[in-house]
């Protein structure tokens, strides 16, 4: 018997900038947060919700879309809180102001507006496990020149876990990281629980994250 309207589970809406972000978040979340009902994440390819690209004059607008279709989800299901994902295309502390940026600009919904905001990207975050990118493609260098140091200084990130990742002497049509690659990678960062162990390196970005997820 289906519940009813009352009695149906709280959602928790995963936004991001494509469908691999939002994956990503949906995989860690799930096992930072186990408490969480199964199925209450749910990613929406629309809207985009980004706003680091955005004027100040612009804000209103893009939250006014933002805000409509979120309330429309609302009707369908009750939401328990919003994850914004969105690069910050910047070294640290270069998040912070990004974060401000994304809360503030949703605060006026009802519910908790969460970002989730790397920096440089993603895959800077990767950098904190090199054994779960290795485990992979069992072709590629462990990424390991960044233990210890903060991986949240790193520019361009992607490009730089391309290169970490290809071992000396590989042909030219070696298989590198690629974007799709990321849900892998969480995935193992899951699998082999190094989400309960300390990282490799530092990310003030992903303290912060990890500070996000216990507020949900």
């Amino acid at each position: 018997m289906s519940r009813a309207r009352g009695q149906q589970q709280p959602i928790v809406v995963v936004l991001g900038e494509d469908d691999n972000d939002r994956q990503v978040v949906c995989i860690l979340v799930s096992a930072l947060r186990p408490d969480l009902p199964k199925g209450s994440l749910k990613p929406l390819r629309k809207p985009m919700a980004l706003v680091r690209k955005v004027p100040p004059d612009r804000i209103p607008s893009q939250t006014t879309r933002v805000s409509a279709v979120l309330r429309a989800q609302a009707v369908r299901s009750p939401i328990r809180a919003v994850l914004m994902h969105e690069d910050a295309d910047d070294v640290e502390p270069a998040h912070q102001a990004l974060i401000k940026k994304v809360e503030g600009a949703f605060r006026p919904l009802p519910w908790p507006v969460l970002a989730v905001v790397p920096a440089w990207e993603t895959e800077a975050w990767w950098f904190l496990f090199p054994t779960a990118v290795r485990a992979v493609h069992r072709s590629w260098r462990l990424p390991d020149q960044y233990t210890g140091k903060d991986v949240g200084k790193i520019r361009n990130a992607k490009e730089q876990l391309r290169k970490a990742v290809r071992p000396a002497g590989a042909r030219a049509n070696f298989r590198s990281y690629e974007v799709s690659d990321s849900p892998r990678v969480a995935e193992e960062i899951v699998v082999h629980r190094l989400l309960f162990q300390p990282p490799a390196a530092r990310s003030a970005s992903w303290q912060v994250f990890l500070d996000k997820v216990k507020m949900i």
